[in-house]
């Protein structure tokens, strides 16, 4: 069991420099297009596993606990990197080293770890406007396919879900599922639809696929628990006045007594009904999820919490689809009737959301209620040959749709590392302007960390790094080397791109944390620590 104890310099630095150089080894291979792979033993089974991401997740604790705290401090930003960008994992993991060790020299030699972490502050922006200095916006599904082939490096997976992303746009809605061949397949559906299926197996018959379909559809949303008959009775006889056909009603829940007004057969003759919840946990969710199909159908929210009920319901309360659909677990629509305008000034609202706010679930809520307001759906089936590679193929597609999302909205630098080495030059120009040593020392810090993503890309497909990028110029951001082809190539040219909002966030990440790291001075280990398997 680990003994209590309180650790201070330089042990310290040492613990945390061993933890962050034991995960970065762990996931530094699997950079590039010719990647190396790791093992991990998970419960009974081993995975072989190229995403970094993934791999920092398996790790839960190293043996020595002081180690364990730099490794730690590194997984959590590599988890968070994996969440919102989906990609840079790997090379925000490299620069994190770099920095840190390279921090370490210059404290060593007099800097204060404090000022230093000041200069490294201040010196991103400018180092993040000169990286995307040659930034392109894609203009065509070509350019997609190769920004998604250098996430995933897999040209079946790059040129269907280029396909998928041109069609539907940036913030379209994508579902990735398991498919059982071994190659992908994808198909459009037209409209959105939410998880929370028709109440009641009735109202899915007359079909060989058990789903139900209204055309010129009335719908009806409220967050109503219905437990007797009697509370539907004015909202059908209202909707027998109104000459209604085909009715969607969206409830919080319904009773076995409730749903046996919709199926009575004499009323279901006349108004064929069909009844569905929102599978929501979060009551935020549920709430917007509500009013964002009002928003779609023109229709209003019938709410206990506005002093409503059903027995107050009026005709123009109804929204209205030409199409819409229910399964057992799912419902959606087509060609909703809401107002055109407040659907677009909704969605520039969450178009501000997703790019402003840094917060993970805040921007995966802003995007898939995006995704139903654009009204079309791509849905991708991965298959492979057994079920480890399935799910393995289906990680990586959803992270390579997340990197394309940052690549369609804002554009592509330089693949292979080269817009990054790029600015080596830049960094020192300006470490001649600084007159403190800390100044100096946080320009040369990044610009040897500049070139450390392109080393170990140009190692893990076998070559000696030095020697390739002694024959490189770097300073037009242009200049690279071309693993898969073996030759010198004008990267851009070439179709090797990489996204320029995660190389961004790779590299804000990096310098932020790691700077913070080299200011930390003493370590308080418990005697059982807490563990999470969560980063």
């Amino acid at each position: 069991m680990p003994q209590p104890k309180v650790i201070h310099q330089p042990q310290t630095r040492r613990a945390i420099q061993r933890g962050i150089a034991t995960l970065t080894q762990a996931v530094a291979p699997t950079l590039g297009p010719l990647p190396r792979r790791s093992v991990t033993q998970n419960l009974d089974k081993l995975e072989l596993l190229d995403a970094g991401g993934v791999i920092a997740r398996r790790l839960i604790a190293l043996p020595q606990q002081d180690e364990d705290v730099g490794a730690m401090l590194l997984r959590q930003v590599m988890w968070r990197m994996h969440q919102q960008a989906g990609d840079g994992v790997v090379t925000t993991a490299i620069l994190y080293e770099q920095i840190y060790n390279e921090g370490l020299r210059y404290i060593a030699a007099g800097a204060d770890p404090m000022r230093l972490r000041g200069r490294l502050t201040e010196l991103l922006p400018r180092l993040i406007e000169r990286l995307t200095s040659d930034t392109r916006f894609l203009s065509g599904e070509d350019e997609l396919q190769a920004a998604a082939f250098s996430v995933c490096y897999d040209e079946e997976m790059a040129g269907i879900l280029a396909e998928v992303l041109h069609s539907i746009g940036p913030h379209g809605q994508v579902d990735v599922r398991e498919g059982h061949g071994r190659g992908m397949e994808y198909n459009y559906v037209a409209g959105c639809y939410w998880k929370g299926g028709a109440q009641s197996k009735e109202m899915l018959r007359g079909g060989h696929r058990q789903v139900a379909e209204l055309h010129d559809a009335s719908i009806l949303v409220t967050d109503m628990e219905i437990e007797e008959p009697a509370e539907l009775v004015p909202l059908m006889q209202l909707a027998l006045r109104g000459g209604i056909k085909d009715l969607l009603l969206v409830v919080a829940s319904i009773s076995e007594k409730g749903l046996s007004v919709v199926l009575d057969k004499r009323i279901n003759d006349k108004i064929r009904t069909v009844v569905t919840t929102i599978d929501e946990f979060h009551p935020g969710d549920l709430h917007q999820a509500q009013a964002d199909i009002c928003l779609l159908t023109g229709g209003r929210p019938i709410l206990l919490k506005a002093g409503d009920s059903l027995e107050t319901v009026k005709a123009a309360d109804f929204g209205g689809a030409r199409w819409v659909w229910a399964d057992d677990k799912n419902f959606g629509f087509a060609s909703g009737r809401g107002d055109p305008r407040a659907i677009r000034e909704q969605a520039r609202r969450l178009r501000e959301t997703y790019r402003e706010t840094e917060d993970d679930d805040a921007r995966a809520r802003a995007l898939s209620r995006l995704g139903k307001l654009n009204g079309g759906l791509a849905t991708v089936y991965v298959g492979g040959i057994a079920k480890d590679e399935i799910r393995q193929r289906k990680e990586l597609a959803e992270r390579t749709i997340r990197a394309l999302r940052g690549a369609a909205a804002g554009g592509v630098i330089p693949g292979g590392g080269v817009a990054l080495a790029a600015c080596r030059d830049w960094l020192l120009a300006e470490a001649e302007c600084y007159d403190d040593l800390e100044g100096r020392a946080a320009c040369l810090m990044l610009a040897d960390a500049a070139e450390a993503p392109m080393r170990q890309l140009l190692a893990n497909a076998g070559y000696d790094p030095s020697e390739i990028m002694a024959q490189l110029t770097l300073d037009d951001s242009k200049g690279g080397f071309d693993v898969m082809k073996r030759a010198f190539v004008d990267v851009a040219g070439a179709g090797i791109v990489d996204v320029a909002e995660v190389q961004v966030e790779a590299l804000r990440r990096a310098v932020s944390s790691a700077a913070l790291a080299l200011t930390i001075d003493v370590l308080v280990l418990h005697r059982d620590p807490e563990t999470m398997t969560e980063p």
